[in-house]
């Protein structure tokens, strides 16, 4: 907070993350190019996801039927529409199998990772945290309250120690302490 940069007085104030947009639109680009929309995830979701795959067998149907289809002195010559439905659905069942070869070629032309990044610098803090957010929101109260106990734990401890109710070893006890601790 605050999401837009205010001035006051020689300080611009805005919130840490907001102020690392450019670091923050590399590092979520970069993760999503390469671990959520590979080429591979895309045609894995496309080839047997129940919402999509119907409408890419009625796509790939339709290209397919246009290329069969063929005008031969003004007079359409197609395939059978039984043997055509077969050979449709035959190859879309079969797709899966033979996309693989392309995956490397798709994730770099697409150059998925340049769009996001070049688009989510290009946003406005306030467009920028409205993309982000929602990634937060679901955890917001849960990070409140850790804050506000830990606050709580630490303060309470700094009260304590300087009313003189806590305190601490001297170095002596600590070092010995700490030489006792395995990993060391």
């Amino acid at each position: 907070e605050p999401v837009d940069p205010t001035k006051v007085g020689p300080f611009t104030l805005q919130g840490l993350f907001l102020r690392r947009q450019k670091e923050a639109s590399a590092d979520f680009s970069n993760f999503f190019a390469n671990n959520i929309l590979t080429s591979k995830n895309m045609w894995n979701t496309i080839l047997t996801d129940t919402s999509t795959l119907p409408e890419f067998q009625n796509v790939f149907s339709r290209q397919l039927k246009k290329f069969l289809q063929f005008d031969l002195f003004g007079t359409t010559i197609s395939p059978g529409e039984k043997k055509f439905e077969q050979s449709s659905k035959s190859a879309t069942a079969n797709l899966g199998n033979h996309v693989g070869v392309l995956h490397d070629y798709v994730d770099k032309t697409l150059e998925l990772e340049t769009s996001f990044r070049t688009k989510m610098e290009a946003m406005t803090s306030r467009q920028f945290e409205r993309v982000l957010h929602p990634i937060f929101e679901e955890d917001e109260l849960t990070l409140i309250l850790s804050g506000a106990a830990l606050g709580f734990i630490a303060g309470f401890i700094q009260q304590c120690i300087s009313t003189g109710q806590l305190t601490l070893p001297g170095w002596a006890i600590v070092f010995r302490l700490w030489k006792k601790i395995p990993f060391f």
